[in-house]
């Protein structure tokens, strides 16, 4: 065998000898998606925006490569980690996803809604394959003769105006991927762009649910403060008595 067609195999080798899973599921409450698809009366946002923060894949060999600096005690100073922007076609396909799924929840629609929703997503040690096989791959050694792993972090905030102020909701998950020579099988149902297009859709399932829950206990706040004026004046006023019994209590008893 050629030597090119051996340095293609072990990089397919290399590419597939990997799964990934999800630590822990992004669970939604069953009630409140019932509640939510339901409610004839929720209104709307009518646009949503996302910012997606990532940031990558760090060795732990970056800081001796030149990166470390030396401060003014001649201590060693990390660098600062800066966030590094996705591809468009990444943020431009979680946008649309994002409006398809609150589409569907009943809290986007573009023509009949009212407000925005703003959306943003922070990816911690988010990777692709050139980075890994410039660093994690090569650096990590028997990699697939010993499990080794990669954990993603993903939080999804959501804020939003309502009749008490500006409201925000946390979706968090973690996504980890396992690269061992033994795990190539699993790769066509493991994938680690698929799992991650999943985890994302889980999370943007359950803001959705948050997002609901927010916005009706903001309704409910406004209601209860609209409302306690009222009682309150009821409360503070004695029920009046009919005509008859009024005389009657007028007069006193004879000893």
């Amino acid at each position: 065998m050629k030597p090119y067609k051996l340095l293609t195999v072990a990089a397919a080798l290399c590419a597939c000898g990997c799964a990934s899973f999800n630590s822990g599921d992004v669970l939604i409450e069953r009630k409140t998606a019932e509640a939510m698809f339901s409610d004839q009366t929720l209104v709307p946002f009518s646009e949503i925006q996302l910012a997606w923060n990532n940031y990558p894949y760090r060795s732990p060999t970056d800081g001796i490569a030149g990166e470390t600096t030396v401060g003014e005690k001649g201590e060693f100073v990390a660098p600062e980690i800066k966030s590094v922007p996705v591809t468009s076609k990444d943020r431009e396909a979680l946008l649309q996803r994002a409006r398809r799924i609150f589409s569907d929840a009943g809290l986007y629609n573009r023509e009949k809604g009212r407000g925005t929703l703003r959306l943003t997503l922070t990816s911690m040690n988010r990777w692709t394959y050139g980075e890994l096989f410039k660093s994690y791959l090569v650096e990590t050694g028997f990699i697939f003769l010993i499990p080794s792993s990669l954990h993603v972090s993903y939080l999804l905030g959501a804020d939003f105006e309502t009749s008490t102020g500006t409201m925000k909701v946390e979706t968090m998950a973690r996504s980890k991927t396992t690269f061992h020579l033994l795990l190539a099988p699993l790769y066509p149902l493991f994938a680690p762009g698929g799992r991650e297009k999943n985890l994302l859709k889980q999370m943007l399932w359950r803001s959705a649910t948050e997002v609901y829950s927010g916005l009706m206990r903001a309704g409910q706040a406004t209601l209860e403060k609209q409302t306690a004026p009222y009682a309150e004046s009821a409360a503070a006023t004695p029920p009046a008595l009919p005509a008859g019994n009024t005389a009657a209590a007028s007069e006193t008893p004879d000893d």
